[in-house]
């Protein structure tokens, strides 16, 4: 088996979960061009299906990490990458609502023992206050709400 196949087998392993109990799970190796830059995982709502892009840094640690099908390694990288498989898996649930997917993953992350004070947890509270201004920011500007593109200068 692929070292990234390792990772998903083990991420999903931390979760208590087995591929068949999960919507399908393509690994990816590079970020489509219609991705957001910084995204480590997306769902496709038409299609059902959870991506994870390899390249993304948890993923890449888990996988660099992985020397055999026998044993999980690098822990703290592999419940990351289940806690990203949580946040997409809400997204399929319930829409593309960010804020219920963040707590999804951030329950997920205290779940697999990541205190509120950890780094891990810090650091996805961190982004999910990033996306959530970046959506008020672009809830408030008539222009972007009109689906109308702004000139750039």
């Amino acid at each position: 088996m692929s070292a990234a196949g390792i990772v998903l087998l083990c991420a999903l392993d931390l979760l208590g979960r087995s591929p068949k109990s999960l919507p399908p799970i393509e690994i990816l190796s590079e970020r489509p061009p219609y991705a957001s830059t910084n995204v480590d995982a997306f769902a496709d709502l038409r299609q059902g299906v959870i991506y994870l892009i390899a390249w993304a840094p948890s993923f890449r640690r888990a996988q660099s990490a992985q020397t055999s099908d026998a044993e999980c390694r690098d822990l703290d990288s592999l419940k990351m990458v289940a806690s990203i498989i949580v946040h997409e898996e809400w997204h399929l649930t319930h829409g593309r609502d960010e804020e219920g997917a963040y707590y999804a993953q951030l329950m997920a992350l205290q779940l697999l023992g990541f205190g509120i004070d950890s780094v891990p947890y810090q650091s996805v509270k961190r982004v999910m206050r990033g996306v959530l201004a970046a959506q008020r920011a672009r809830a408030r500007d008539p222009v972007t709400r009109a689906g109308v593109s702004k000139p750039t200068q």
